[in-house]
């Protein structure tokens, strides 16, 4: 029993293979760079953010993976950093395997300072505030990839009903 209006997989079909149209094949694997991810990630939300404002709908539907993709390239893109700039200090670190993005902001603000000791505090003062306050909301990114936790409690703060995708984007 089959809905011929639903597009189902046929028996044989294969998600990731290379086809004859190349300007649809990704390339992946050939680099392990994680601003490569991070940008991918960021891109993501920023065409979503475009089609919220440019067709003034879908934004209910979309600020759960706007929100989780930008999150995404910040945690990865704070990894990156950590990781390049720990060797700049002459300190190598491993990347952290952790989700918590207010440590890892803690490690790269150390670097950072340690790298650019006359650069403007304000900037990483607003940066901070940033990371802090999505750290408030989604401390270990499962807050807008899944409605509940673990528990089954809400992944959402109940004070949070509404986020300006327009702004999310702009900051």
């Amino acid at each position: 029993m089959s809905d011929s209006n639903f597009p189902w997989p046929k028996l044989g079909d294969s998600l990731f293979i290379k086809d004859s149209d190349w300007w649809h094949n990704a390339c992946v694997n050939y680099l392990n760079s994680w601003g490569l991810y991070a940008e991918g990630y960021k891109r993501s939300a920023d065409i979503l953010v475009i089609h919220v404002q440019e067709t003034h709908s879908d934004q209910d539907l979309l600020i759960y993976p706007i929100v989780f993709l930008y999150r995404q390239f910040i945690e990865l893109k704070l990894k990156e950093i950590i990781k390049d700039g720990s060797q700049l200090i002459e300190n190598p670190k491993e990347i952290p395997m952790h989700h918590s993005i207010l440590n890892l902001w803690k490690d790269c603000r150390h670097i950072l300072e340690r790298v650019w000791p006359d650069g403007p505090k304000d900037d990483l003062e607003a940066v901070e505030k940033c990371i802090c306050e999505f750290s408030e909301i989604d401390p270990r990114s499962m807050s807008f990839r899944y409605p509940v936790d673990t528990k089954g409690n809400p992944s959402l703060p109940s004070h949070l009903s509404h986020i300006n995708i327009r702004n999310l984007g702009e900051v």
